[in-house]
């Protein structure tokens, strides 16, 4: 059994693509990055998971500005999805999103998935070939949440054999950078106690803007660069000029490797 999939993250779009964000494009740094995987990734890959801060700031009208402008298509298909996404060399290419702490809940589900009601904290699962993918929700501040709701959630999920690969915007363990992990809720503890002796087979993240890998309990721990802009390995919060990234996955007997590839822009 394997299969393929890539990871993008942060994409932090606005309503006008003209509309920059710490003086980058958004849109066009998105279409860059959506068009590298379209010439050179799509062809192997199953699918693409969005990491959340789809838009910022947040309202209806951005949503569907970007899924216009994107040609998302939400075909009625609940939470997480796939939706499927036609544009830079990708048609009908199955996209699942999660919601980051820039996204409106609200607006998020009404929008892109108007089958699902609207939760507060999207803790979802799905399966692609005998994987159980899930879904945490750590709330919408740029700090995570220990949520009792989250933890429950992430317990009934790795009552399986089934290998799973989870899935969080904000990062559950350290990057090295003072300020980024001074965001990792102290009670995240619990989340190391959970996944201990499961059949986790991968974390990835986004949120920190910046590309990390290391293991912790012997689990691949993974983080990403946005599609947007980037933040520096500083101690003090900085924006630095670099390209964006996005990680192509694959899942072979239930083994979890990856590789980062880099976008010119």
């Amino acid at each position: 059994m394997a299969f393929s999939f890539i990871q993008i993250t942060d994409h932090h779009l606005r309503e006008s693509e003209m509309d920059p964000v710490h003086g980058m494009m958004t849109t066009h740094t998105l279409r860059a990055v959506l068009r590298h995987i379209g010439r050179h990734a799509a062809a192997q890959a199953d699918f693409i998971v969005s990491m959340g801060d789809f838009v910022d700031p947040p309202s209806e009208a951005a949503y569907r500005a970007v899924m216009g402008r994107l040609g998302i298509r939400s075909g009625g298909a609940p939470a997480p999805g796939p939706l499927t996404i036609t544009v830079e060399g990708l048609r009908d290419f199955p996209i699942y999103f999660m919601p980051g702490n820039h996204d409106d809940r609200d607006a998020f589900f009404r929008c892109l998935f108007p089958a699902t009601a609207a939760m507060p904290l999207m803790n979802i699962r799905f399966e692609v070939q005998g994987v159980q993918f899930i879904c945490l929700d750590w709330g919408v501040d740029a700090a995570s949440v220990a949520y009792d709701e989250t933890f429950a959630f992430l317990t009934d999920a790795l009552q399986t054999d089934l290998a799973s690969v989870i899935l969080t915007h904000h990062q559950v363990a350290p990057v090295g950078v003072r300020w980024l992990d001074a965001f990792i809720a102290p009670g995240l503890a619990r989340f190391w106690e959970i996944v201990r002796g499961k059949q986790v087979i991968g974390v990835l993240a986004g949120h920190v803007h910046l590309s990390h890998e290391q293991l912790v309990q012997g689990i691949p721990v993974l983080t990403l660069r946005s599609t947007a802009f980037q933040f520096a390995r500083s101690d003090e919060p900085a924006i630095t000029i670099q390209p964006p990234h996005y990680r192509f996955v694959t899942i072979h007997n239930g083994v979890l490797t990856s590789r980062v590839f880099e976008v010119p822009l």
